[in-house]
């Protein structure tokens, strides 16, 4: 036998004004025309003809997520899990890095996120061939 109960459970708005205060992002070319960047810390990713083209297709697609999530009353991008470490580890060891602070909305008072992009030579998940020698 089930009863119902009259109490109301609590809201939970005040999670949905947490900000997201960093983001990593590794990106990558996929092809000659064609690049790709990954979020890490929400398994996200997005193509573009270039790198910078990538990186903002990202940011874009991270931002509309993230209004998603506060109209909706959730905490920001909490459906999506990490990235396999593989591209945590392609991020550690990436030759360029740019820095930069997104602001998702200039009237939101909770600040800029810190976004970290580290660019590596080809895809993560592309060993390179070993070097065989036939005597």
């Amino acid at each position: 036998m089930f009863f119902r109960s009259k109490a109301r459970l609590p809201t939970v708005r005040y999670f949905v004004r947490m900000p997201i205060r960093r983001l990593s992002i590794v990106a990558f070319p996929e092809s000659r025309l064609v690049s790709t960047a990954r979020c890490l810390e929400h398994d996200l990713m997005a193509s573009g003809r270039t790198t910078e083209g990538a990186v903002d297709a990202l940011l874009k697609m991270v931002r509309a997520h993230i209004d998603y999530d506060r109209r909706h009353a959730r905490l920001p991008l909490s459906s999506f899990v990490p990235a396999p470490r593989l591209y945590w580890d392609a991020f550690r060891q990436g030759s360029r890095r740019w820095q930069f602070d997104m602001v998702a909305d200039p009237q939101d008072s909770l600040g800029a996120t810190q976004v970290d992009v580290s660019l590596v030579p080809q895809h993560p998940a592309i060993r390179p061939a070993l070097s065989v020698r036939i005597a």
